[in-house]
């Protein structure tokens, strides 16, 4: 279960003695908005929420806060990530109480059997909980490495849905990613070349992803084979500051002109399928989180391609998951 950490965060807020606070809430914790309103009411603050989609670090409303009278923000689910922000920002880290042991238990001879040199990895929310496992593997004899962090996480072992930075790292013979959902450990894999087990506390579930992976890779060529016959492409820059690629958009337009394709630059903050219909490109390449192009594909009715994806129409090249790597 996810603790909020209400009192603990207090102690931060006060640091800062604001009148009013500005909360932004990553969709999971929005039900959670009028107990955490209730909260720093009684205490004598004004509280104002953020309603745009909250999907990362990478885009924070501090403007939006500000411009709205805010003197601080809290941005709730997300480790720090910019370095510059229009007001005071506190990132807190929601935790989740989950014992993540007993499914490593569980599946404990698959791991043994696929190598000595174990990678762990997870997302924010469970990262304090790393070091249990990485106890509970030590004493069964295995080694475990945990890739330090450098750019855009902030913990060792912590992932991204747009970087990798501690896979690459942590040089292990096969992953261990603790979570749901398969969209990270791919990444892993892809990121890697490495055997990835997805393991979800919750569920006690854990897969070897290989064949997930190749499934998405298949649709994923697929895309890219139905773009190389499009003759009009949009390229999407996001104006969100943790997603501004315009260097790779500049690179992308380059490669499209070069190979006989038309092509023009669409800014926008965020990417919906609105977008893409209501423009009469035949294709569109997004240089903007790698998530949109492959978690919303199902809600496009044209092809829509990551940076590294819109590369792999003129080259044989390996598919390569599409990853950022700066601030």
């Amino acid at each position: 279960m996810l603790q909020l950490g209400l009192e603990e965060l207090y102690k931060q807020v006060c640091n800062y003695n604001p009148r009013v606070i500005g909360i932004q809430l990553p969709a999971g914790l929005r039900r959670k908005a009028q107990k955490i309103a209730n909260f720093f009411e009684s205490r004598g603050h004004d509280v104002i929420f953020s309603g745009d989609p909250s999907y990362g670090a990478c885009d924070i409303a501090d403007e939006e806060m500000h411009n709205a009278g805010a003197d601080l923000l809290v941005h709730f689910g997300h480790s720090p990530m910019l370095k510059d922000s229009a007001l005071p920002v506190i990132y807190w880290c929601v935790r989740d109480d989950v014992d993540l042991i007993p499914v490593v238990r569980e599946h404990f001879e698959m791991f043994k059997e696929s190598g000595k040199v174990v990678g762990l990895l997870t997302t924010v929310q469970h990262i304090h909980k790393l070091d249990d496992v990485r106890g509970y593997l030590e004493s069964k004899e295995m080694h475990v490495n945990i890739g330090s962090p450098m750019l855009r996480v902030s913990y060792p072992g912590q992932i991204l849905g747009c970087s990798f930075e501690t896979a690459h790292v942590a040089n292990a013979d096969f992953y261990i990613f603790l979570g749901t959902g398969f969209f990270h450990s791919m990444g892993v894999s892809l990121a890697t070349r490495k055997k990835v087990f997805c393991c979800d506390p919750y569920s006690m579930q854990c897969e070897n992803i290989d064949d997930i992976k190749r499934k998405i890779i298949l649709s994923r060529y697929a895309a890219i084979e139905n773009a190389k016959e499009k003759h009009s492409f949009g390229v999407i820059v996001s104006t969100k500051r943790g997603q501004y690629r315009l260097n790779e958009a500049l690179a992308i337009k380059k490669l499209l002109k070069e190979n006989g394709k038309k092509c023009q630059l669409i800014f926008v903050r965020e990417v919906t399928s609105a977008l893409i219909c209501d423009f009469d490109f035949d294709a569109y390449v997004v240089a903007a989180c790698p998530r949109i192009a492959i978690d919303d594909k199902d809600t496009f009715d044209k092809p829509v391609l990551t940076v590294a994806e819109a590369e792999l129409m003129f080259n044989n090249g390996d598919y390569l998951f599409d990853e950022i790597h700066k601030l």
